[in-house]
């Protein structure tokens, strides 16, 4: 967000689900840490919040375009006639002003209620395509990136039609608009893909050095950078899974309900059955866990509910842990998780620590 002298109409919007209460929990996050940077944006939030509480909203009929419109006439008629804003903000009012500039206000906060509604506010920065650079490409073009933190997931739509929904600490590049013979998007971290079909344009998901190429159809990548292999999972269609120095025609191909995983340096695993139910279980917010290393579920915890895990017995880290949580609580994982390994935890706030229990009695 911009500091308070030059909010656009995306901050605003962002401000007015924040004060109306129609802010996702990420929206939140981002608001408050914009408060906290400065005093004045707290200031002007709570001011916004006053105005909105001021005026019932089954009263409110203003043009929410034509109060747009008067308000920036207003503000740059302040900004031609070369008077300073007082205390540095956009606006300043007192109980005493009338009840139509409270209106005015109040249209600003609610301002494109009716487009925003429902709309998973989606922070996109346009960034340059090394990965297209490097390949040599004599044209390169400008991909957007969706990004999420710990404890956060978010969905978006490509032009062609494509759905993604990203898992926490996760992050995707993509143009705004596909071109050439292939739709190509790169992945760093995990995300479920239903891909629309087109069979004169293949899709690909480039993650760190393995190509997942598709026509159409939905399936799970999951290969965050510092991970130590890339897993892929086809729930529904076809698609080929190889390296980036693998030939052609010697990728592991997949078909509905089979995965492959593949370690830095070696050729994809076989293709093998899987259990998509469970292993899809993130994209509502469960938890599944086949038997990996203890150190794999532990980043797992940490990204998937932004806390800080930590423990006193190194040799539990390479004990392999399986377990599935339909609907998961970070207590109640923790919890399962301590008892099923006969071990303890201590959690307080945002951290935790695992302790072997009969190193304690």
């Amino acid at each position: 967000m911009h500091n308070t002298l030059n909010l656009d109409l995306k901050d605003w919007v962002l401000i007015q689900r924040y004060v109306t209460g129609n802010a996702t929990s990420e929206e939140i996050h981002l608001i408050e840490q914009w408060m906290s940077s400065d005093p004045e944006n707290r200031q002007l939030v709570q001011e916004i919040k006053e105005i909105w509480d001021l005026t019932t909203e089954e009263h409110f009929n203003v043009d929410v375009q034509e109060a747009w419109k008067k308000f920036q006439a207003r503000k740059e008629k302040k900004e031609r006639g070369g008077k300073a804003i007082e205390s540095n903000r956009i606006f300043k009012f007192q109980r005493k002003t009338p009840r139509t500039i409270y209106h005015i206000y109040k249209a600003v906060a609610f301002i494109l209620v009716a487009v925003v509604a429902g709309f998973f506010f989606q922070h996109i920065s346009n960034i340059q395509s090394d990965a297209e650079l490097a390949a040599g490409q004599s044209q390169s073009y400008t991909l957007e990136e969706l990004a999420t933190d710990r404890g956060e997931k978010a969905r978006v739509t490509f032009s062609d039609g494509t759905e993604v929904t990203l898992n926490s600490s996760s992050s995707i590049r993509f143009p705004q608009k596909f071109h050439g013979s292939t739709r190509e998007v790169y992945l760093d971290g995990e995300a479920y893909f239903n891909v629309v079909s087109d069979q004169g344009q293949p899709f690909i998901v480039k993650t760190k050095n393995v190509n997942v190429e598709v026509l159409g159809t939905e399936f799970n990548v999951r290969g965050w950078s510092n991970d130590e292999a890339v897993d892929v999972i086809v729930r529904e269609g076809k698609v080929s899974v190889r390296t980036d120095d693998q030939d052609p025609g010697n990728e592991v191909v997949l078909t509905e309900g089979f995965k492959t995983s593949v370690k830095a340096g070696e050729s994809p695993l076989a293709a093998q059955k899987a259990d998509i139910a469970s292993n899809l279980l993130w994209i509502n917010g469960g938890l599944h866990f086949d038997s990996v290393p203890f150190a794999q579920v532990i980043i797992q915890l940490e990204r998937r509910f932004n806390v800080n895990i930590s423990i006193d017995e190194h040799d539990l880290l390479n004990v392999p842990y399986t377990g599935t949580f339909k609907y998961a609580e970070l207590d109640e994982v923790l919890m399962v998780i301590a008892a099923s390994m006969d071990i303890e935890f201590i959690r307080e706030g945002s951290n935790v620590e695992f302790k072997n229990s009969w190193n304690h009695q």
